[in-house]
């Protein structure tokens, strides 16, 4: 038999989060989405620190999936964007660090990542080169005993203010992606990295973008993440855990979008009921609710088989990714009809939560490449005879 249900410690953990949200997150999350970058920066970082309290930041550099499942949603629906920072630096930077670092660089970047007071950020994507890595152009090589990077990212989360950038670079071209490719590690201060102008962007307005240029910029030999070559299979673990980190943000939008949608439908009056008790109305608020039960299964499933090292956990990982962006959006897009007009105004939750939906489909891995690679894994299982 299934038993769905939690366990005491993670019951504790989500009571732990959900207070702790409360308290100090969701009461800027707003505010977040209207100042200026410099100062969303400010409380990003501030909200970033109360999280290592929390004990969260080092979840996800060193906890289990299912349990950063269960404390993710809480932080997904106050604020998606500091999420979305928090992944950037915890999941992308502070977990590869953690798998694929010596020792010596776990001891001296982790301490800070997992208490927030220091961040990192993943550096992958180029303008013509998104989820297609043989197009990169950054290059890395050995001279004198250090490395020396040259080229540009852009979309980097944290970039306006992180502290360390794991940078992916072609250390080997002619050898391929498989044995190309290389993670390096690059602090702020290195002389020729430069912080590019900040990018604005549609949704999730609150987790800082820029881009990074790197012009002749050394770094010494051991600030090499694994070893040469590997950075292609590192940068596949990477991407799985951040496919069920998006897949957490959707859902967690998908919960705020239905909370608030369900106490709009009690409270909102027309024709002497409450709305939520004519049936399209009601009909939407139980759509919104299969969906994040749903989600949920599906993100739990996926993770569940990534600590258990399944062979299928990549696929899950796709299938919660790809089920619960959409379904986010859609989610989004109802509660945005359960309030009407009031919903469409600026500065309206509904209206940031709308906003911030659209990325999950985007963002490491667009729906249309993730069933791709669900077709694809199951037409490899299932060749006929």
């Amino acid at each position: 038999m299934i038993d769905y249900e939690m366990t005491r410690e993670q019951k504790e953990l989500r009571a732990r989060m959900a207070a702790c949200c409360l308290a100090e997150i969701a009461p800027r999350a707003a505010e977040l989405d209207s100042i200026s970058g410099s100062e969303a920066a400010k409380v990003v970082k501030d909200n970033l620190k109360k999280l290592g309290k929390a004990g969260y930041l080092d979840l996800l550099v060193k906890g289990d999936f299912v349990s950063q499942c269960v404390a993710g949603e809480e932080l997904a629906k106050s604020c998606p964007s500091t999420f979305l920072s928090a992944m950037s630096s915890g999941t992308a930077f502070g977990m590869a660090v953690q798998a694929f670092g010596s020792q010596a660089q776990k001891d001296s970047l982790l301490p800070g990542i997992c208490t927030g007071e220091k961040t990192g950020a993943f550096a992958c994507t180029e303008d013509i080169a998104g989820s297609d890595l043989s197009r990169i152009e950054t290059r890395a090589e050995l001279k004198g005993g250090k490395w020396v990077l040259t080229g540009a990212k852009d979309f980097v989360t944290n970039a306006p203010f992180a502290d360390t950038f794991l940078v992916l670079a072609w250390t080997a071209p002619d050898s391929g992606l498989d044995k190309g490719l290389s993670f390096f590690l690059v602090d702020r201060g290195a002389a020729g990295l430069e912080v590019t102008g900040a990018v604005e962007t549609m949704g999730l307005r609150g987790a800082p973008v820029a881009g990074i240029r790197l012009a002749g910029c050394a770094v010494p030999a051991d600030n090499l993440l694994g070893k040469a070559g590997e950075g292609y299979a590192i940068w596949k673990s990477i991407t799985e855990w951040l496919k069920l980190a998006v897949s957490i943000l959707s859902l967690g939008i998908g919960v705020a979008c239905m909370e608030i949608s369900t106490s709009h439908g009690k409270n909102r009056k027309a024709f002497g009921r409450p709305i939520g008790l004519f049936e399209g109305v009601g009909a939407k608020l139980a759509i919104m609710f299969t969906n994040n039960d749903l989600g949920r299964m599906l993100t739990l499933r996926a993770a569940w088989s990534m600590d258990n090292r399944e062979a299928d956990a990549p696929v899950l990982a796709s299938c919660a990714k790809l089920f619960t962006s959409e379904a986010a959006n859609k989610t989004s897009d109802l509660a945005m009809q359960v309030h009407g007009g009031h919903g469409y105004l600026k500065g309206t939750a509904v209206e940031r939560l709308y906003r911030d939906a659209r990325f999950a489909e985007l963002a490491y891995g667009t729906s249309e490449m993730q069933r791709a690679f669900i077709a694809r894994d199951n037409l490899n299982k299932y060749k006929p005879a």
